[in-house]
């Protein structure tokens, strides 16, 4: 692995103070380590990046944007002059950059007659429906796996400027590695994107800090606005980069005096340019109101959606251990415990380098505090800002490992130790692609293809999401949770009933419209929790025919879309 000997700091202290790693011009070329993790990385993001696909508008990644529904966003957004229509769930930033990475297929269908009516109904005006959203959903996933390349190549310019060349790489390849950036490269969810623009926002503002020139301001401006064009989550993370890269700007002696009002309104421009066209503010001002108002909780009209439990407060009690305890599950799921531990070991040696200790820990501590704590919970993959920034610390630790042994005989044993924890962290990255290729719902689906004729009567009560999917004459009817009782599915008759150990508490409780009238995100149906209840016990005349799961060998899952166990109930003869 790169960098297990190479021990030195390539900067100056001088340099390093100022923020620029002045190297030679040979040393300026690209580091072919670099381009070597960025190809395992492409290669570990494409791996079967068809997962779970054709299949139509959905996908089985959870809360992922389908093409249809970022075409639906772009048309809303900009079908009539100011209609105050927003989205509930994101921003409009990431549909409409996946609609920016469709514009030449969907040219190409117009042009050759594939696509010259759109409407809102299936088949949406495609002349091959199937074809075309499968082509979409791959463009979407791609734009992914570009962004997370990205992060990788930014995580690196990281730890070079704040540590060095051994530790760029090793940061490079921890990121690479982790199995969460692996997992939403194959999706078309917005978090590659929200991870990226927030770590490019990082960088420009470490550059900005020592640098007189304004496309720094710009960048960081730019970068911000588009993470919060694309999740309003990440504010908290990017609220302190300004401050601090006028305060190692003023600390940076000059000829010239820094002119911080002067790199403010740079910032400023490039921020407020990116959000009228990211968030379509100038196009709809009154949605982009609309969405702020309810994301505080007021909305300006009524809406059939769910408020998003957002509460902050300075102290929360007992809850605050409660909180570390899920941003400590979701990190060390992430990382593993070895690697989330050198991770610790690198935030411990930042006492030693203050400038690196303030641009690593304090975005975080403020994503946390300010944004994360704020949530009913913390999940995977809201700590995703602080796995990158984990990775960059683990990086460090692990170029500054020699240390720890000064004899040759003593580095040898610190870099065997580093290799085999490069190993363990591929091999996680390589089982989450091996849960994806071998999906416990492929074997559900050629299940039910050899013991589901057509005709067959399948009922589910679950989101597309967490089931396999239905083909070949074969459809599932969703049952809504009021019908959800012992005497419906006695009046129904299904031939085959279909669950899913992802959301599985969706079978049997409601979303709370007003969280705050409740104090809790989900409310039980007795009648449907006395069903689900019977079908386990055999009460009803249903018997489990298959059972479809698999087990992660290295890595302790924590994303609900990934490799979910599922159930064929059968009907009685």
């Amino acid at each position: 692995m790169p960098g297990a000997g190479a021990l030195t700091v390539e900067s100056t202290p001088t340099e390093q103070l100022a923020g620029v790693d002045r190297v030679t011009s040979s040393a300026q070329r690209v580091d072919p380590w670099l381009v070597g993790i960025l190809a395992l990385s492409a290669l570990l993001d494409v791996w079967h990046l068809n997962w779970g696909l054709p299949n139509g508008n959905a996908s089985w990644a959870a809360d992922a944007i389908g093409p249809v529904t970022a075409l639906s966003v772009a048309r809303h957004n900009f079908g009539s002059w100011n209609s105050g229509w927003f989205y509930f769930k994101y921003p409009p930033g990431w549909p409409l950059v996946m609609v920016a990475g469709f514009v030449p297929y969907l040219a190409y269908l117009y042009v050759t007659g594939a696509w010259r009516h759109p409407t809102a109904e299936y088949p949406y005006g495609f002349a091959d429906p199937e074809r075309a959203l499968f082509v979409l959903a791959m463009i979407g996933r791609g734009l992914s796996v570009a962004f997370s390349l990205g992060t990788v190549a930014l995580a690196y310019a990281i730890g070079r400027r704040l540590f060095g060349r051994a530790a760029a790489r090793w940061s490079a390849f921890w990121v690479a590695t982790a199995y969460p950036i692996v997992y939403y490269a194959h999706t078309t969810n917005l978090e590659s994107g929200y991870v990226f623009w927030l770590v490019l926002a990082l960088y420009c503002a470490i550059v900005a800090s020592a640098s007189a020139h304004r496309l720094p301001w710009l960048g960081l401006g730019a970068a911000g606005a588009m993470a919060m064009s694309t999740k309003e989550q990440g504010f908290a993370f990017l609220l302190p980069l300004p401050f601090l890269a006028i305060a190692g700007r003023l600390r940076t002696s000059e000829a010239r005096p820094f002119r911080w009002g002067m790199a403010l309104l740079w910032m400023a421009v490039g921020g407020g340019a990116t959000l009228l066209i990211a968030d379509d503010v100038l196009f709809n001002p009154l949605g982009f109101a609309a969405r702020i108002a309810y994301l505080l909780g007021h909305p300006l009209t009524p809406i059939e959606a769910r408020l998003a439990p957002v509460q902050f407060a300075f102290w929360k009690g007992a809850m605050e251990s409660v909180y570390l305890g899920q941003l400590w599950d979701g990190l060390s799921s992430s990382l593993g415990l070895p690697l989330l531990v050198l991770a610790a070991v690198g935030a411990v040696g930042l006492r030693r380098r203050a400038r690196a200790a303030m641009w690593l820990l304090v975005p975080i501590v403020a994503l946390y505090y300010l944004s994360l704590r704020g949530l009913e919970l913390i999940t995977l993959r809201y700590a995703l800002p602080i796995v990158v920034v984990a990775c960059v610390l683990a990086g460090a630790a692990a170029a500054d490992a020699g240390m720890w042994a000064p004899r040759a005989a003593g580095r040898w044993v610190v870099s065997a130790v580093l290799v085999g924890l490069a190993g363990l962290t591929l091999a996680r990255a390589v089982e989450l692609d091996r849960l994806l290729v071998n999906d416990p719902r492929y074997a559900a689906e050629a299940w039910l293809a050899a013991h589901a004729p057509p005709g067959t009567k399948i009922e589910i009560y679950q989101k597309p999401a967490f089931l396999p999917r239905f083909r070949d004459g074969v459809t599932a009817a969703f049952v809504p949770l009021p019908e959800r009782t012992r005497d419906g599915v006695a009046a129904r008759q299904p031939d085959v009933i279909v669950t899913s150990s992802a959301s599985h508490k969706s079978i049997t409780h409601r979303w709370t419209a007003d969280w705050r009238t409740t104090g809790t995100l989900l409310t039980p149906a007795p009648a449907a929790v006395d069903m689900l209840g019977a079908l386990d016990k055999s009460e009803l005349p249903y018997q489990v025919a298959a059972v479809f799961r698999q087990q992660p060998l290295t890595l302790r899952n924590r994303i609900t879309s990934v490799s979910p166990e599922i159930t064929i109930y059968v009907r009685n003869q």
